[in-house]
Formats: C-alpha cells, structure tokens, sequence
C-alpha cells in the first residue's frame, strides 16, 4: 500500500511540475515585426523601388525591411499592402506583381505575377480567395478586372471584368465592395461581388470619382467621392454616400461647389476626411456634414488613417525625396510623434 501512495504522489508531483513549466514557458516571438505598423512608401514614380517602413510598439523605426530582409527591392510603385493572417500581400503596381511575405518577418514566401496581374491596386481576402484590382492598360477603359487568387497555391485561377478604375476594396456581409474611381478617367460606381459564385451581384451609382471606402459597426458601406476636378472642364461637386448592405439602400451628403474630399476613414463610431487642408470629423449617426473643422490637424496629406483612438497622416513633401507620418491623438488634438518615412508613404497598415 505504501508503495502505491508513493508512486501515485510521483504521478502527482510529476505532473505539477510539467504544468509549472508549461506556465513558466515564455511566448517565443513570432518575428522582428510582430508588434507595430507598416507604412508602405510608393517609391519614385516609373523608376526606381518602392519601400515598407516599420514602426514598433516602442516607437523605433525600421526603414526598408523588405530588402534587408531579402536582399532585393520590392519594386515599382508599391501601391499597396494588405495583412491575411500571418502572411502579407504587397501590391506593387507597375512591376505587376504581388509579393506574399511572412508578416511577422518578412521574408518572401511567393511572387504572384503574369498576364493576369497587370497594373495591380489593392488586396482583399474572403475565405481561400484573395481579390485584386488591376487597370489592366491605363489608357483602355474596357480592360480592367479583378483577378481571382488561389490563396493556397498562391496563383490567379480566374478574372472578373469591370468598368474602368478599380481600386480599394472591403468585404462585407459575405460580399466584396470594389471602388471604381475611374483610373485615368473618372467613373461613379460600386461593384458588388458575390463570393459564392464570384460574379458581379450589382452595380451601385454613386458620386462622380469615389477615392475611398469604410464599413461601420451597423452594416453599412460609406463611400466618399471626390467628384469631377475642374480640369476636366466639367467639375462636378464631391459627395458621401451610405450603402445599406442588407437591402442597397443609398443615401448621401452633397459638399459644397468646388470641394473635393478625400481620405475616408474611420474610429469609434466616427468618420473622418480630408477636405481643402482641413480634417473633418462626422458622426455615423448624423444627418448633415459637419461645418467646423478639427482643430490642430490642418494639412494637405497624402493618406489618412484613424485606429485606436489616434490619426495617422502622411506627407509626401516634394515627391522625390523622404516623406513623413504624423500621429495625433483624436481627442486632444496633440501631434504624438512625428516619423520619417520612404518616398511617397501611401498607406499605414496595422
């Protein structure tokens, strides 16, 4: 019996002391860039490469990790990059490809390229199915699509023709929203795409030259238009509409002559868009467009994006040398820090 009690007090004993040192066990860092943000820096436009800059929790800044990591550029302009899981799908635009790298890392994993990427945009991912813009040749209006991607195999398995100018994308309610800005040109519509049988589902009429999109907490799609410039000789006003994702429902807020927004984007129940060198903030829940402007964050900026609590803004200053990012606090109206960036920063990504 006393040989029983002791062998199962060893069981025991044994077994605490494996749960003490699965608990004592530290969480092993998943890469270099595991804990921060992105800004992906377009590079010069037609020559040279474009960059990815890394921001850490701690405030220290990683410039070109891409090459350092592998030793090569990205390429020719890096329009985009998007986050699915632990990889990230770097858009570059006019090297016609798409770079799939280990988020956390870094490191290349595959290039997706071909016939059927060309002039690519922006990235969305719906279950095993990533969704990418492409103008196809900018000066044909009829030869832009959206190219299927075979997530696990990392290749194009087919296109869906659009109108001319697809850009930023969302997904929502099962469903991928496409911006046809109009690329060259100046287009006024919303596709929407059924991810079931990955056919176009509608065609939404919106303001004329819709530069940017965000979905809310409630099911709806805002869509921000800049409208006509006045270059084109026949300037149309700018305006936000609402897509109601359950029925298509539209509705919208005209700005004024002659104001073009841009820069949608959104936090906390809340919009936010660039207008004349002024930010604007907007209540989802508001019936009218705000008529003063946020204090302290004047600018003309190249990107803008809200995320927890803070506005993160780019300035591409003279196009051909570094950029900058600034960070303000929403509430308060602080600038954070300021941060040196690549050449052109299009887009912060977290």
């Amino acid at each position: 019996m006393k040989t029983l009690k002791l062998a199962v007090l060893l069981i025991v004993l044994i077994f605490l002391n494996s749960c003490l040192d699965d608990n004592d066990d530290p969480k092993l860092p998943k890469g270099d860039y595991e804990n921060g943000y992105f800004i992906v820096n377009e590079g010069p436009f037609q020559n040279g490469s474009g960059t990815i800059t890394f921001v850490d929790d701690e405030g220290i800044v990683s410039q070109n990790i891409y090459k350092t990591v592998n030793n090569e550029d990205i390429g020719n302009v890096v329009q985009s990059m998007t986050i699915v899981d632990d990889k990230a799908y770097i858009v570059v635009n006019n090297s016609h490809k798409i770079i799939v790298v280990n988020r956390y890392t870094m490191e290349k994993i595959a290039i997706i390229e071909g016939d059927n990427i060309n002039n690519p945009r922006y990235f969305v991912a719906y279950g095993d199915t990533g969704y990418v813009s492409n103008w196809g040749d900018p000066f044909d209006p009829l030869d832009d699509f959206i190219a299927l991607i075979d997530l696990n195999l990392n290749d194009v398995k087919n296109i869906i023709p659009v109108g001319e100018g697809p850009e930023e994308m969302l997904v929502e309610n099962s469903k991928v929203f496409v911006n046809l800005q109009g690329g060259f040109g100046q287009n006024n519509q919303i596709i929407v795409i059924d991810t079931s049988s990955n056919s176009i589902d509608k065609s939404i009429t919106v303001g004329d030259v819709p530069n940017s999109l965000i979905a809310d907490n409630s099911g709806n799609i805002w869509v921000l238009c800049g409208g006509k410039p006045s270059w084109t000789g026949n300037e149309s006003i700018g305006g936000l509409y609402k897509i109601n994702t359950s029925n298509f429902d539209v509705s919208s807020f005209e700005f004024g002559a002659s104001e073009h927004p841009e820069h949608l984007t959104g936090e906390t129940g809340s919009l936010f868009y660039n207008l004349n060198g002024k930010i604007y903030i907007m209540d989802f829940k508001s019936s009218e467009l705000p008529n003063e402007s946020l204090h302290g964050f004047d600018g003309f900026y190249y990107a803008m994006k809200a995320n927890n609590g803070e506005l993160f803004v780019t300035d591409a200053g003279n196009f051909s040398s570094e950029g900058t990012l600034k960070v303000f606090n929403i509430n308060s109206g602080a600038l954070i820090e300021t941060i040196i960036t690549g050449i052109i920063p299009g887009s912060i990504v977290f």
